[in-house]
């Protein structure tokens, strides 16, 4: 029997749907969070919420990892998108990298990433991560052609993860700018780091609920990310 898919999202929101459509569903404690089991479209399946942040992401993730090896972690939710790059409200979007966007240094003559600081997060004899943290080039690129047969057009690129969500558009810009990002969310890459370290494939997946401009809540659309990212996921269940 194959190993599970293990997915996971930061708040409950963002996964009731699917977590209705899970077959013989079971709960557990893990890391004092709830993590439930049981099958969807025919794969064994792992389901967390997390909670925000990266702590949150971590501290679940490695306590899963300690005692199972998923098949693959699929990460999904919401994300705000940078303007300017054709991606709207209610989009979907793919990471192929994810970016620690504000571990470093800010200095009087600018931002100081980790790797100019010579500060490693990871250092083995076989790998080494500052910020960046490239994904699964074929399960991205198999993610894109399940998604491009089920009819939707992700965009795929950089995620940037923040502990700050920029409220302000120009916040945005710079993060932008320095990473070459299209999305911010405040999880995808303390997921990338721990399953590096235990050498898992991850794939990110989020629908943009909104875009990375001045705060106006109005004109963000949570639901409809929400729905969009959940049935991205059961397509890639389904194409698996």
């Amino acid at each position: 029997m194959k190993n599970p898919l293990l997915l996971l999202c930061s708040h409950s929101v963002e996964g009731v749907w699917l977590q209705r459509r899970i077959e013989d569903l079971r709960r557990h404690v893990v890391g004092h969070r709830w993590l439930f089991t049981g099958r969807l479209e025919g794969h064994n399946l792992l389901f967390g919420v997390t909670g925000v942040g990266k702590v949150n992401m971590s501290h679940l993730l490695t306590a899963i990892l300690e005692s199972v090896k998923p098949e693959m972690v699929i990460v999904f939710g919401c994300g705000g998108a940078y303007p300017g790059l054709g991606i709207g409200v209610g989009d979907l979007v793919l990471a192929s990298e994810e970016v620690y966007g504000d571990e470093g240094l800010s200095t009087p003559s600018g931002f100081l990433d980790l790797e100019g600081m010579n500060l490693p997060v990871i250092e083995t004899s076989t790998m080494r991560y500052y910020n960046r943290f490239p994904l699964d080039k074929d399960l991205v690129e198999r993610a894109e052609t399940i998604l491009g047969a089920e009819g939707f057009k992700p965009v795929t690129g950089t995620f940037i993860t923040v502990s700050c969500s920029s409220g302000r558009e120009e916040r945005g810009k710079i993060l932008q700018r320095r990473f070459h990002g299209i999305c911010e969310n405040m999880e995808g890459a303390a997921a990338a780091h721990v399953c590096a370290l235990y050498g898992i494939p991850l794939l990110e997946v989020r629908g943009i609920s909104n875009l990375v401009v001045d705060r106006e809540l109005q004109r963000w659309d949570i639901e409809s990310a929400v729905a969009r990212c959940e049935e991205a996921i059961l397509a890639i269940f389904r194409g698996l």
